[in-house]
């Protein structure tokens, strides 16, 4: 733990006055995106009147990580710092009131789900955290996956108010999984009916409990040391959790129209947004932004990027990007292209933005599994328009080698550590094509891929994977960039 400055205010509860706020939002995970956006809007919330929603924070990894015990030490608290358009914004967050790490206090974790006035569950576990994990043991202290803690808890709160219909929670899910409050509630139920004996607690959660589509917009990268050493110094705080973001943000939710009155963030100025069906919006953004960070993410460290700001102006990782993005990601989107364009090129220029150091390594958490959601897709719709999408493949080829280790040592976070694991232990010394058509089913993604499409993804994504093996990596992205066909 990095030691305390003796210059600077310890940041806690005994210097800082806050209102009382009874805990209303269980949170799952405390990164830096979750307590720029979903934090930052509850604070600004309560400041106002809308809300009076305090937060507690459970950790649900066990994964070593330092933010939860820090937000633990600083009593909830940190700074947010929003730029943009030639604005700063900084405000110290105070909805936070508790921290509990479930590995180590599964009780406390119980206790909080008996509250009397907790109402909402958001999470932000990434794309790897909303996973169905087959004989997962609801008495666990925890269970394995999120979805079964979720499961347990619930279980928890249904025995403890006697089944009453008042008392179920709304799920506000930040992954950015397909339907994923949708797909969180379809496993929840399925851990529920495994689980439990009485019907009673299923039927609970398939009628007295909301799961919430959502999608989320904000770029919120991590802050250098030296950067956050001026920000402490300037706010006279020794904040070591200070988060820097855009000023852009939007969260649209989709679901039961019930959860404007419940949830009122846009009464209280913030960009939130009720719509009847986010899947028209949700498709556009996950493609263009959150697709391009993962392929950048893969191919950007091989040509010595470290950021997106430097993969973005880098003369060979820009223009991979941006053919990327205009030649194979944009013509699997319904719309008309001369709008779809001039989306993606406000978000290349968002990416641009000289004060946001977006470290590519933390955008490469749970690489494997973000790949399949937000880059898969892009694949299977060219196939489906009899086109190819060899950009695409090439960021999977390097994410695979990346992972084993075979392109040298490129920063692998995951986790689920069985994950590189399996591949880095697997790799083949000959020929990737058939390791690669046992590895995507071992995966597990059967279910986004029937045998033909693994057959033909092994097939693709080999081409890429020889040739890295075989050559610089920056040759054969220059060869892959002349030769790739340019769409109508």
């Amino acid at each position: 733990m990095t030691q305390a400055r003796p210059d600077l205010r310890p940041l806690s509860s005994a210097g800082v006055t806050r209102a009382e706020l009874p805990v209303r939002i269980l949170q799952i995970g405390a990164g830096n995106f979750i307590r720029a956006f979903v934090d930052l809007m509850v604070h600004r919330a309560n400041e106002a009147g809308v809300l009076r929603h305090g937060i507690a924070v459970l950790k649900v990894t066990p994964r070593p990580e330092h933010v939860t015990p820090r937000l633990a030490e600083q009593d909830g608290l940190f700074h947010v710092v929003l730029e943009g358009a030639g604005t700063t914004e900084t405000t110290l967050v105070t909805a936070v009131r508790e921290v509990v790490h479930a590995y180590a206090d599964w009780d406390r974790c119980r206790a909080l789900a008996r509250g009397e006035e907790l109402r909402f569950v958001v999470s932000n576990t990434t794309e790897a955290g909303i996973v169905f994990v087959d004989g997962d043991d609801l008495t666990a202290s925890p269970p394995v996956s999120f979805p079964a803690k979720m499961t347990a808890l619930l279980h928890e709160r249904w025995r403890h108010f006697g089944g009453d219909p008042a008392r179920g929670l709304s799920f506000l899910p930040c992954e950015l999984n397909e339907d994923n409050g949708t797909t969180l509630r379809a496993m929840v139920l399925r851990h529920a009916a495994r689980a439990s004996t009485d019907p009673g607690f299923l039927h609970w959660v398939a009628e007295h409990c909301r799961f919430y589509d959502t999608i989320v917009d904000r770029i919120v990268p991590g802050l250098p040391e030296d950067e956050a050493a001026e920000l402490r110094q300037s706010l006279g705080y020794d904040d070591r959790l200070i988060v820097r973001g855009e000023s852009y943000g939007h969260w649209a939710i989709a679901g039961d129209p019930a959860i404007r009155d419940e949830f009122p963030l846009d009464r209280a100025g913030q960009p939130v947004e009720f719509l009847p069906d986010i899947r028209p919006y949700r498709e556009k953004k996950v493609r263009v932004l959150n697709g391009a960070h993962t392929a950048m993410a893969a191919v950007g460290p091989l040509l010595g990027c470290r950021t997106v700001r430097e993969a973005v102006a880098h003369p060979l990782a820009g223009a991979y990007v941006r053919q990327l993005v205009e030649d194979e990601v944009l013509p699997t989107l319904p719309g008309d292209r001369a709008e779809l364009s001039r989306f993606a090129a406000a978000i290349l220029d968002r990416f641009g933005n000289p004060v946001l150091r977006h470290e590519l390594a933390d955008i490469a958490l749970n690489a494997i599994a973000k790949w399949r959601t937000r880059n898969l897709p892009v694949v299977l719709d060219a196939w489906r328009a009899g086109r190819e999408a060899p950009l695409t493949l090439f960021a999977l080829a390097c994410l695979l080698a990346g992972y084993a280790g075979a392109l040298g040592d490129l920063p692998v976070r995951d986790d689920d550590q069985a994950v590189p694991a399996r591949i880095r232990d697997s790799f083949p010394a000959g020929d990737p094509e058939p390791w690669l058509a046992e590895l995507f089913p071992a995966l597990g993604w059967r279910g986004s891929l029937d045998q033909p499409q693994v057959t033909r993804l092994a097939a693709g994504t080999a081409v890429p994977l020889r040739a890295l093996l075989a050559g610089d990596p920056a040759r054969v992205l220059t060869g892959l960039l002349t030769s790739a066909p340019v769409s109508d």
